[in-house]
């Protein structure tokens, strides 16, 4: 498949991607599941909950964190998904903010969380996560890392995230935080 040949630059190159080979059955609707009827919600576990904390004034130095970071996968649409998250670091207040990510037919995964709005231009925060769909003790994880800060000072995580339904005792005591889901989302309202 050649688009617009015409319209390539002397610099530029025309690619054909017609013959990409994908496996039967790897289409953006697999993963739809993510964004059906309430859509689905995912935490860290007890074993992924250290983190890293690392601040340019120090930078030989290093400084370990808690993190329990629940997302509300909301919606799904064609290998894209939005939804809402909460984030606690140790013992700071919990973080509000919303998530666009994509996952490709393959697995891969990227992820832009956006703070609902920064009290001031210090404390903007950029966080993303890339991963990848990882099949794990017979059920599907986002295995995802991700860094989160300024220029002053930088969180780095990494972890399954599992996901949790109301019949799980993480619906109801989140690790780390020993509150529930929809208690711990309430963060949001």
């Amino acid at each position: 498949m050649k688009i617009r040949p015409d319209k390539c630059l002397r610099n530029e190159n025309e690619v054909d991607l017609g013959n990409i080979q994908q496996f039967p059955g790897l289409t953006p609707a697999r993963w739809s599941w993510l964004g059906e009827g309430e859509g689905t919600y995912w935490y860290v576990p007890p074993i992924n909950l250290p983190a890293v904390q690392w601040e340019t004034s120090d930078p030989k130095n290093y400084s370990p964190i808690s993190d329990q970071t629940v997302w509300h996968i909301e919606s799904y649409a064609d290998g894209y998904f939005f939804g809402t998250v909460v984030a606690q670091f140790s013992i700071a207040p919990p973080v509000c903010q919303y998530l666009i990510g994509s996952v490709t037919p393959d697995g891969n995964v990227f992820i832009s969380f956006n703070p609902l709005q920064a009290s001031s231009e210090d404390t903007i925060s950029l966080t993303t996560g890339t991963g990848k769909m990882a099949f794990k003790d017979g059920e599907w994880t986002f295995l995802m890392q991700m860094a989160s800060g300024s220029s002053s000072a930088q969180i780095t995580h990494w972890a399954y995230m599992l996901e949790c339904t109301p019949d799980e005792e993480c619906w109801e005591n989140l690790p780390g935080v020993e509150r529930g889901i929809e208690d711990f989302l309430s963060n949001c309202e």
